[in-house]
């Protein structure tokens, strides 16, 4: 199952977008504030979400200027495999981003989560858009 978020144009290159993806270092500015404990050395980081357990993350898959996709790592002990992946089109100046979970679930599990993954997704895009656009 893949929950999206909304399609954000960014006003920057695409270059731009994926060179701060691609950095768990600047991830912490685009998480919601259930997430707590941000640690990262750039290409992993681990968090605990409010009310759920610690995870590790890894890049699994860098496609300069278009797609950044994440993982639990290995040992991360995630209850569910699941991908995010970060999508980017340049179109003249601006550059369509999109962020989506790819969760691999029983049907009743996602649709206990898609709500509020999605809005964790679209606040992760405007987050993104505005990093972006005042740096």
């Amino acid at each position: 199952m893949t929950i999206e978020s909304k399609k954000t144009a960014i006003n920057a290159p695409a270059e731009k977008i994926f060179n701060f993806v691609s950095d768990f270092n600047n991830f912490s500015n685009m998480m919601p504030p259930q997430v707590e404990g941000w640690q990262t050395d750039g290409n992993t980081c681990s968090f605990k979400v409010s009310g759920f357990m610690q995870i590790t993350l890894e890049m699994v898959e860098r496609t300069p200027f278009s797609k950044v996709v994440v993982a639990p790592a290995a040992d991360s002990g995630s209850p569910m495999p699941f991908k995010m992946v970060i999508e980017m089109k340049e179109k003249g100046s601006e550059t369509d981003t999109r962020i989506a979970f790819d969760i691999d679930a029983n049907p009743m599990m996602v649709m206990m989560i898609k709500g509020k993954a999605k809005d964790a997704l679209d606040m992760m895009a405007d987050r993104l858009k505005y990093y972006i656009e005042n740096q």
